[in-house]
């Protein structure tokens, strides 16, 4: 016969076994976390926070590629703007001893900087010219003129400067081109940094460019070349001539890379530097027609 005694022993051995019950008994089935486990959530956590850092830091490189572009192509349209509002004024001054433009290779730039082109053997030829061109507004005769002044020497890139002057139609403009010459930097004017290239081409009335091989050369217009370098070549308007068309090229770099380049020391890192970041260097072009062309000069 079973007594009650051991129908309580029974009751409280299988609650103990099966059912744990009081705190004690909770306290010590509960499992902590192993130290796998601690280094494998570790090892998770830090793949995603490296994931995170990786993606923010391609976002923000981005980001700036993005201003930077903008800020080189704000600054290269308005460049170009201005450089062609005031070449569409340009006017023949009815006198063979004034000229009324010219563009030549700059002398600070004899030696033109070349870039190899991304995905290509061949490379790009970056010409700096300066010219000069006769307009009038009134009763004055307005000159105008565009050079790149080198940053060092030899270094294939440079700052753009304008320098003008106003005379009176009655005194002439016979001097004029001369003084654009010969004018101090304190005359000029500022206008752009990080310019590699910058070349303007004339075109006749049929728009066909001006060169030594025309059939049909425009009157009062002289074209001459250096016989040392081939690239030395001037084209030289007087009288009734100017081009009816001319074609503007401007090559700018990428302030972060114009930064880092000048922050090199040696001349030789310096256009190497240069060299091998054509994909920096954003160009714009435009073709200029002249709203004041003679077209008697053309035969």
């Amino acid at each position: 016969m079973k007594t009650p005694s051991n129908k309580i022993n029974r009751a409280v051995t299988w609650t103990h076994r099966g059912r744990p019950c009081g705190a004690g008994a909770g306290a010590s089935s509960r499992r902590a976390f192993s130290l796998i486990e601690i280094l494998v959530t570790a090892a998770l956590m830090s793949f995603i926070v490296l994931g995170l850092l990786a993606m923010f830091n391609q976002t923000q490189r981005a980001f700036r590629s993005s201003m930077t572009q903008t800020d080189v192509l704000e600054a290269g349209r308005a460049t170009m703007d201005l450089v062609t509002r005031e070449l569409e004024q340009m006017a023949p001054s009815q006198d063979l001893r004034t000229t009324n433009f010219f563009v030549r290779v700059s002398p600070s730039f004899q030696d033109p900087l070349l870039q190899a082109l991304p995905g290509s053997e061949e490379l790009r030829k970056n010409v700096v010219q300066e010219f000069y061109f006769l307009s009038k507004f009134n009763t004055d005769w307005v000159g105008t003129g565009y050079r790149v002044i080198p940053d060092y020497t030899e270094a294939g890139v440079g700052s753009l400067y304008r320098w003008t002057k106003a005379v009176p139609l009655r005194s002439g403009s016979l001097y004029l081109p001369h003084e654009f010459q010969m004018a101090a930097l304190s005359n000029y004017s500022r206008i752009a940094d990080g310019v590699v290239s910058f070349r303007l081409r004339a075109f006749d009335d049929r728009g066909s460019l001006i060169n030594p091989g025309m059939n049909r050369w425009p009157k009062d217009m002289d074209f001459y070349t250096n016989l040392i370098a081939a690239d030395q070549a001037v084209v030289l308007a007087t009288n009734r001539a100017v081009p009816a068309f001319v074609e503007l090229e401007i090559g700018m770099l990428e302030q972060q890379i114009f930064q880092r380049w000048k922050s090199l020391a040696n001349a030789a890192a310096r256009r190497n530097y240069l060299s091998n970041h054509s994909a920096r260097v954003h160009v714009f072009r435009n073709r200029v027609p002249v709203r004041n062309v003679d077209f008697s000069a053309y035969p």
